[in-house]
């Protein structure tokens, strides 16, 4: 083989090794938070180098399928070599917090210059100086100038301690922040079972232990339903537990509302509110309701929602409600339908305002009478009662008079009314037609 012919295979073989693709070494990436007090240090991850510590932090990027590092050294000239022990590594497209703390090597203290030891109990808290990161306790931040510093320690499940200390040249100032646990509520009921609420909102069910309070007074709630509501105000201390009990007596001879369905298993809602689901063989019983009109609606996957009212009266009977899922049932609620001159005016019915302005249809109106008021701003009052039948629509047209003007007499017709009316000129309009 002459020499011309040798240099094309050397050739050959050399594209080949160019054009075979790098081996892919792991996966996809995920990321180590180096953490560390000083910046410019160094970071090797079993013994390779990874980059420096720039504002606090270097972020490493790791393949999630090549093998794992063990173990992250930090060095910097004037400083112990700190070491600990990597975590896992993360998922893919996640990233885990690693802390590192330098300590520096003791050198000759200069004049103007101190040093601060900080330590916790638990020890492992971070430790900010001046709202900035340093390390983890126990740490020593020496070469500070003289004067005060603000002291920050964190750690989960503690509350953040803080305190303040002054450096003096030449000399090390020590600092101890015991960090105390947030104060703690253990309820249990009986039965069990029932909602534990903290200052009116829910947090859970019982048995169940309220964390992360802070130090003061508390309104703590238990309720289930068929059971008086249980109410106690407790003073909680900061780092101590207190246990409360509740034993619930059962709601008797108080009217409930008692809801069933075909088919069963139906999401149950009182005004809004889920209060539980439709069960075989028996009815749902909803205790412990005001007096006054209620909405229930009932919602099942593949049926349309079947909606009613119902009036609960104060010691009165029982009310049952049986629904079809898939029927409509019979109204028990009527309709007011409001206009005014000029419109705008906002609409109060029995004195409540419907949070309307006209012209607005009132909808779920009990039957019987009741009193309408408009209010705009630059008018009179307008004041009016009117009728509501189950399924029917009232009209009512009400006018606003002028301060100091003459009120306006509003004008209100029934369903019934309105359909005598229009068929009288149905028939006034043929009897014309048929003189021409």
């Amino acid at each position: 083989m002459n020499q011309n012919a040798i240099l094309y295979v050397i050739a050959a073989a050399l594209l080949v090794l160019l054009a075979s693709p790098a081996e892919a070494v792991g996966g996809d990436m995920a990321w180590y938070n180096i953490h560390c007090n000083v910046n410019d240090a160094s970071v090797y991850f079993d013994g390779e180098y990874k980059g420096q510590i720039t504002g606090g932090i270097l972020s490493v990027g790791v393949y999630t399928t090549a093998t794992p590092y063990q173990r992250v050294s930090v060095q910097k000239s004037g400083y112990y070599t700190a070491q600990t022990t990597l975590p896992a590594v993360p998922a893919a497209g996640e990233d885990v917090d690693v802390y590192v703390t330098l300590n520096p090597i003791p050198s000759p203290t200069t004049s103007d210059t101190g040093n601060l030891y900080i330590s916790t109990s638990p020890s492992g808290a971070r430790i900010f100086l001046n709202n900035v990161y340093q390390g983890l306790s126990p740490i020593t931040l020496s070469g500070l100038r003289e004067g005060s510093y603000n002291i920050e320690a964190e750690a989960e499940g503690y509350e953040t301690g803080e305190t303040t200390a002054t450096v003096y040249g030449g000399s090390t100032q020590y600092v101890q922040l015991n960090l105390i646990t947030p104060g703690s509520i253990s309820v249990t009921s009986n039965p069990s079972g029932a909602y534990v609420s903290v200052n009116a909102k829910i947090v859970g069910q019982t048995p169940y232990v309220i964390t992360g309070l802070s130090s003061g007074g508390h309104e703590i709630e238990v309720s289930k339903n068929g059971y008086y509501n249980w109410k106690k105000s407790v003073n909680v201390v900061e780092g101590t537990q207190i246990a409360l009990h509740a034993e619930l007596k059962p709601i008797s001879n108080v009217q409930g509302i008692y809801v069933d369905s075909n088919p069963a298993g139906a999401k149950i809602y009182l005004d809004g509110v889920y209060v539980g689901e439709t069960m075989d063989q028996q009815s749902f019983p909803i205790t412990n309701v005001v007096p006054g009109q209620h909405q229930i609606k009932l919602t099942l996957a593949g049926f349309p929602d079947y909606i009613t009212y119902v009036t609960v009266v104060r010691d009165g009977a029982a009310i049952t409600v049986s629904a079809e899922m898939g029927s409509t049932p019979a109204p028990t609620t009527g309709s007011i339908y409001i206009t005014s001159t000029p419109s705008g005016a906002m609409v109060y019915l029995d004195d409540i305002y419907s949070g309307a302005i006209t012209p607005y249809t009132i909808t779920g109106v009990s039957p019987g009478e009741h009193s309408i008021m408009l209010r705009l701003s630059g008018y009179q009052d307008s004041f009016s009662k009117i009728n509501v039948n189950a399924g029917e629509t009232s009209t009512l047209s009400m006018g606003l008079a002028k301060p100091g003007g003459q009120p306006i007499q509003p004008t209100q017709s029934a369903p019934g009314i309105l359909a005598v009316t229009a068929l009288f000129s149905v028939f006034a309009a043929i009897c014309l037609l048929r003189r021409k």
